[in-house]
């Protein structure tokens, strides 16, 4: 699973734009992403989905915070292949939120 981590946060480097900041886990199966104050990770999705490119929103994770700039990305469960298929597609959804 390191490897498949290791392709997830190399293409989030390579792909998402300048703004756009994400953690590095040291284990598990997930990691944050967390998007310019100013943008939703809602209305990403909602450009995400028409590449096929799923994640999970941040704000059911918040208690009273709702249109959260922040999204929950899975990284164990799809070939390193995919993950950099994803995150770029992922990275062009985001360059169009933020324009």
């Amino acid at each position: 699973m390191a490897s498949r981590q290791k392709a997830m946060l190399d293409s989030i480097e390579r792909y998402c734009p300048d703004g756009v900041a994400h953690t590095t886990p040291e284990g598990g199966m997930f990691l944050w992403i967390t998007l310019p104050e100013n943008a939703s990770s809602r209305d990403l999705l909602d450009l995400a989905i028409k590449d096929k490119v799923i994640f999970v929103p941040g704000d059911p994770f918040y208690v009273n915070r709702q249109n959260a700039n922040t999204l929950r990305l899975n990284f164990s469960c799809m070939d390193e292949e995919t993950i950099i298929t994803g995150i770029k597609s992922l990275g062009k959804a985001m360059q169009q939120l933020l324009r």
